[in-house]
């Protein structure tokens, strides 16, 4: 926190809800309480309250399963940020927090961009936001600009929001990778909203967790939100354990490995067709149109040099052309790999 002349600094060691900014400032008007009194507070043991009308619905072990997510998330989304953008992009997850949704709703933006999807077979409706400096870097730079910054304060345009629409509805599809190893889920995107104040998700006082991710775009830096209320993940809680999580890594993993084995033994068994090329000629078209019965064709190779074996027009095999069992064969002599290169390591 910066400290201006003429100011006094207040360090608060925890974010205050919006019932105890109100309280706080009141206590300011009304004279009960001054920055010297909180500051000697502030030296004192810190005691976190709990408030037993609103008890948390989300323990420590959930919350670190969803950070654990989201971390994941944010690697594969800076990995599509970077294609989609052709530009480094950095995404960091910043905070894991249970709220109600009044006092989430009342700190965006106007401006702020909202994402409304679903996460079947879950049911309800979870929301991303993104922050308007981000929205118009990436903007930006897919009109073909550098993506700087562009301090703005105004509505979007109709193209603006269509092209932004594309961006988050391939955001929320990458959720699907994210939540893989804990629980499948299908991504559903239904609309995108530009004003937070005419957004009503939930009811004011439901438990959404919220999950804030820092967002870096070359110079750009912002912010990319999640909220999803507590009725959506109430029925895999249970899931939302790190035992559960590596469980089901380790399972999955196994079973990438069985699948591979099994793909690789199908491809074995999968018909390919071989073609000895014993040489080639050139001929115009004349000449072809008045070839007939008996006419040799002569070819660019001798019949004491190596036949190619080939295989959807590249070549794998070098052979030498003989009989077997009364029958037209070929013998491998060397093996090639495709386009012709020999294999040193035969």
């Amino acid at each position: 926190m910066k400290q201006f002349a003429g100011e006094r600094k207040v360090n608060v060691g925890d974010t205050l809800s919006q019932n105890q900014i109100d309280e706080l400032l009141n206590s300011f008007k009304s004279g009960d309480i001054t920055v010297n009194e909180l500051e000697d507070k502030n030296t004192e043991k810190k005691v976190r309250l709990y408030d037993f009308k609103t008890p948390k619905k989300f323990n420590k072990e959930q919350l670190k399963t969803l950070s654990i997510i989201y971390e994941n998330y944010g690697r594969i989304l800076s990995s599509y940020l970077s294609g989609a953008l052709r530009n480094y992009c950095q995404i960091d997850v910043q905070t894991i927090e249970e709220q109600r949704y009044f006092e989430y709703s009342n700190a965006l933006s106007e401006n702020m961009l909202m994402g409304i999807m679903e996460m079947l077979p879950l049911q309800g409706s979870s929301m991303i936001t993104m922050s308007q400096s981000i929205a118009f870097a990436i903007i930006d730079r897919l009109l073909g600009g550098q993506g700087d910054i562009y301090e703005v304060d105004r509505d979007y345009t109709d193209i603006e929001l269509s092209l932004i629409e594309k961006i988050i509805r391939q955001m929320s599809v990458l959720l699907e990778d994210a939540w893989s190893n804990v629980y499948e889920i299908k991504s559903q995107f239904m609309r995108l909203e530009s004003n937070s104040r005419q957004n009503q998700l939930v009811s004011p006082n439901e438990t959404v967790v919220i999950i804030m991710l820092d967002v870096k775009i070359r110079d750009v830096e912002g912010s990319i939100s999640f909220c999803m209320p507590y009725i959506i993940l109430e029925p895999i809680l249970e899931h939302l354990n790190t035992r559960y999580l590596f469980t089901e890594r380790k399972a999955s993993d196994d079973n990438l490995m069985q699948n591979k084995k099994n793909l690789i033994n199908s491809l074995r068994a999968i018909p390919i067709e071989l073609k000895a090329v014993l040489g080639t000629s050139h001929l115009s078209l004349r000449e072809i149109m008045e070839l007939q019965l008996g006419d040799v064709i002569e070819l660019d190779q001798t019949i004491t040099e190596k036949v190619i074996v080939m295989s959807n027009n590249s070549s794998w095999f070098l052979g030498t052309m003989g009989c077997y069992k009364n029958h037209k064969a070929i013998r491998v002599d060397e093996v090639l790999l495709e386009g012709g290169i020999e294999n040193e390591s035969k």
